[in-house]
């Protein structure tokens, strides 16, 4: 996928929405050295009950490929930011787990995570169209037991009580947000989104956020329309990756 059409999706919401979703750099040092894969709770269960947090070279070896999903192509992301510098502060504390979701530096800290880029192909040749309908961006996090628990609870008790906040970025940016419900999506342990929507750019800025819990690890999504506006996340996109984490995470 060429950068121009990453660069699509910039437009639409602030540019370190997409860094921190983007970014291949691991959240927390001492955490890519790991070499088996831990065992955790199964795809019902509560949580990693004392595992082994995924590292980031396994977390980008289960990242959905090109060619696993039919009509998809994905492109890893080879940035490797420096995990402090797309910040995301909300301006009301009942807020900020909403603005954690694409921040760089989380409430609930990510031990790992690697991010990627997908879009749907030519229908003839396998790889992306010219310009694609959508773009989704997708960010795979390991977090300590339980914490991938608390990050999916924390959404939804903010989505109970938040409709708008400004944001404020690390460049001390601020960009004013509508905050909407999502549909409900049926993968993952746990799942829930949100429509995120910059109200000084009502023409396209518009993003779906989906977020997925897989055991300890989440899937969080950014799903925007190529010509503004929120687009719709890829249902078997989403549960092909959480297939491909519950195997890594030996469940």
């Amino acid at each position: 996928m060429h950068k121009t059409r990453i660069r699509l999706a910039a437009a639409v919401l602030p540019a370190l929405v997409l860094t921190a979703a983007c970014s291949g750099s691991s959240g927390s040092s001492g955490s890519d050295g790991a070499s088996k894969s831990p065992k955790s709770a199964s795809s019902g269960g509560s949580g990693g009950g004392g595992a082994t947090p995924l590292s980031k070279a396994q977390l980008t070896s289960a990242l959905v490929k090109s060619g696993e999903v039919p009509g998809y192509s994905v492109e890893v992301s080879q940035t490797n930011d420096s995990a402090d510098t797309s910040t995301l502060t909300a301006d009301k504390a009942e807020c900020q787990p909403l603005a954690d979701v694409t921040s760089s530096k989380p409430k609930i800290p990510r031990k790992a995570f690697v991010g990627a880029a997908f879009a749907k192909t030519g229908t003839t040749t396998g790889t992306p169209t010219s310009t694609p309908d959508e773009i989704n961006q997708m960010l795979l996090a390991s977090h300590a037991p339980g914490d991938a628990e608390k990050v999916i609870a924390s959404v939804k008790t903010a989505l109970g009580t938040c409709t708008t906040f400004t944001a404020t970025d690390n460049t001390g940016t601020k960009t004013p947000f509508r905050i909407t419900k999502g549909p409900a999506v049926s993968v993952g342990d746990a799942s829930v989104s949100y429509v995120m929507s910059d109200t000084s750019d009502k023409a396209s800025g518009a993003a779906l956020v989906t977020v997925v819990r897989t055991g300890d690890t989440i899937s969080a999504y950014l799903s925007v329309k190529s010509q503004g506006g929120a687009g719709s996340l890829p249902l078997e996109i989403a549960r092909k990756q959480n297939e491909k984490l519950k195997a890594a995470l030996g469940g």
